[in-house]
């Protein structure tokens, strides 16, 4: 109910996540406090577990795939989940953005870390490779945010992905 209720309410036109309380949060879901507090430590651990709610299928995707066609596969999933409304309504919350940055860039680091764990060798170490790809994710990502009404598609954030990479190191 508490997640449901703050993908509401960061959907909702003109609410942005820096301004949304925990109380407006429970009177949305119809709970008391305690019951958030139960949960959640506070209004970034929800929005930490509703991201992962909402693009829980793009987590359960193929590391290798999210790796070559990072900004086309997690557009397939803000499209199908309607993550997009809430990105797009939240564009102009710092607090928002940087949290989504961050977050977009932890799973691209730890799927890099995953690929070490799997025996991937690369010519670079590969925690700073993870750390160089979830920084260019993450920009990505920002810039993509603040220019989604230009109509740039997701394969067009690929090839500018693949422009600000080493094209050879997702390819070995």
């Amino acid at each position: 109910m508490l997640t449901a209720a703050f993908k509401d309410l960061l959907s909702e036109q003109g609410k942005f996540f820096s301004n949304i309380t925990i109380n407006e949060i429970c009177d949305r879901a119809m709970v008391h406090r305690t019951t958030f507090y139960k949960h959640f430590e506070d209004k970034f651990a929800l929005l930490h577990s509703t991201l992962t709610w909402v693009l829980q299928d793009y987590l359960k995707m193929n590391i290798e795939d999210r790796l070559r066609q990072p900004l086309q596969s997690l557009s397939r999933f803000m499209l199908e989940n309607l993550l997009e409304p809430i990105v797009q309504n939240q564009k102009n919350d710092k607090g928002f953005t940087d949290f989504f940055k961050n977050y977009i860039g932890d799973i691209s680091r730890r799927d890099f870390l995953e690929l070490k764990r799997r025996g991937k060798q690369l010519s670079a170490p590969l925690e700073l490779l993870a750390e160089y790809h979830s920084g260019v994710i993450s920009l990505l990502v920002t810039w993509w945010i603040y220019h989604l009404e230009e109509d740039v598609t997701a394969e067009q954030m690929d090839e500018y992905y693949y422009q600000l990479v080493n094209e050879k190191i997702m390819l070995e």
